[in-house]
């Protein structure tokens, strides 16, 4: 088996990362505004991201010889500023319950999920910046994977015969997938985040047998039908078919690297994918204060098509002023 090279980039899944998270946008966009058409499927990018993060951190950290907690701090450090700043500015739009603003962010600070509530059970487990969730998980995920990366083959498969069939039970019994920011639905999320990220990870040991590999723009053409596609009775199998079948497939084909106005585009695409992500509710709900303060009412088609490049603009800020000056001083450290 041909191993790649661990300092190489794949722009293509760099490229796609983006796509997702600009679903994710439309997606919230549509549910908050009325208009559930927008990438109707568009929670179906967070189990990409699983799946991205499975190859990714295998090929970053498989064979590295780094210990469980310089791992832990370089994944911290990846994702951590970003999430700081999110959680101080989300205590500021909260509106109510605002004397347990306190308590929840220092928990959103330490990354801790707000489990324990005398609130309904399907309240945010991180009510501050509610997309937090999906990086908690992420971070657990990888960190119970790490003492793993190396584990043998049939190891890998039991998890796999594990994880696959109680996504389909879940799945099947949910009506989809569409579960994870709350504490009703917390050990759900972990089998979502654990199975999806098990799949990537054996993308990236099955990729040195194939010499799959399709350009950028058709897997884009690809993940965006995935997310767009109408709503249907069988949703369920839907969703699973794109977890366990679509989202490893193009994470399997996405090993090249676009050259030209391609590969730019791919680069700032997933530059952008993280920021976006984690600041997009946060962007709306100030750019939504701003509207409602000039006298606005409703949600206008008008103001949707102005908020969303307006939030792509802020998150590109974000990145280029805040999270990659602050990640490089914590390197440095």
């Amino acid at each position: 088996m041909r191993n790649e090279p661990t300092g190489r980039r794949y722009e293509t899944l760099d490229g796609l990362r983006g796509v997702a998270a600009v679903a994710v946008l439309l997606y919230h966009i549509g549910g908050w505004t009325g208009r559930p058409w927008l990438a109707t499927h568009g929670y179906l990018a967070v189990d990409f991201f699983f799946c991205l993060s499975g190859f990714v951190l295998a090929h970053a950290y498989g064979r590295r010889d780094i210990g469980w907690l310089g791992f832990m701090r370089e994944r911290l450090i990846r994702l951590w500023p970003l999430i700081a700043i999110t959680m101080l500015a989300g205590a500021t739009v909260i509106i109510q319950h605002r004397e347990r603003v306190p308590g929840w962010l220092v928990l959103g600070l330490l990354m801790i999920p707000r489990l324990w509530t005398q609130d309904d059970g399907f309240s945010p487990i991180f009510p501050l910046n509610p997309p937090a969730w999906s990086l908690f998980f992420e971070l657990l995920v990888g960190a119970a994977w790490f003492p793993l990366r190396r584990l043998g083959t049939m190891g890998h498969v039991l998890l796999g015969v594990l994880l696959t069939p109680a996504m389909l039970f879940i799945a099947h019994g949910m009506g989809g997938v569409l579960t994870g920011w709350d504490r009703a639905t917390f050990v759900i999320s972990l089998i979502r985040t654990a199975c999806s990220f098990t799949l990537g990870w054996a993308c990236y040991r099955l990729q040195g047998y194939t010499r799959l590999s399709l350009p950028a723009w058709l897997l884009a053409l690809v993940v965006a039908a995935a997310f767009c596609a109408p709503w249907t009775a069988l949703n369920w199998l839907y969703d699973f078919v794109c977890l366990g079948l679509v989202f490893p497939f193009v994470v399997l084909a996405g090993r090249g690297d676009p050259d030209g106005f391609g590969g730019a585009l791919c680069r700032v695409s997933g530059a952008i994918s993280y920021p976006l992500y984690v600041l997009h509710w946060l962007g709306w709900e100030l750019l939504l204060r701003a509207f409602r303060a000039m006298g606005g009412e409703g949600y206008p088609a008008g103001f949707a098509l102005t908020a969303i490049p307006l939030i792509l603009a802020g998150a590109w800020a974000m990145l280029k002023l805040y999270d990659e000056p602050v990640r490089r001083r914590l390197k440095a450290l």
